[in-house]
């Protein structure tokens, strides 16, 4: 086992007894984002190798929310193809009608290379703003 891994671990394992207790969100939606991206950084001979490893990503992400006693999960996939065959207009409407009520929380990571630990930074930021509200 590498240092890396087992520092990786060990911050796991705190931000989850961090999360203990605290309030958590009932839904969450995830915006499947980077794929190619990330494989052109990642040096793949195509782009769209991005698109597999995203699809087999969400496997892992929906085990971490069930971990997290998180039932309802949303995931959106987009792309350029799709936002020009139905409209900017159109998408941007839907995306505004799905944030009423929302919290947004944005992470550098592209959709493939998103870990546990931005995920779970993610439901920390959360019950902070939470625990702040008096909630």
């Amino acid at each position: 086992m590498e240092l890396r891994d087992l520092a990786y671990g060990l911050y796991s394992r705190k931000l989850r007894r961090e999360l203990s207790g605290v309030t958590l969100p009932t839904h969450v939606g995830l915006i499947m984002d980077g794929n190619r991206r990330w494989a052109r950084q990642m040096g793949m001979a195509s782009p769209s190798l991005g698109h597999k490893y995203g699809a087999e990503h969400v496997e892992d992400v929906l085990n971490w929310c069930e971990r997290a006693g998180i039932r309802n999960v949303t995931v959106f996939v987009c792309s350029a193809e799709n936002l020009q065959r139905r409209g900017d207009a159109e998408i941007a409407f839907l995306m505004l009608w799905q944030a009423v009520h929302s919290e947004l929380y944005f992470c550098d990571a592209y959709w493939p290379a998103f870990r546990e630990i931005d995920f779970l930074r993610a439901l920390r930021s959360y019950a902070a703003r939470q625990s702040q509200r008096g909630a």
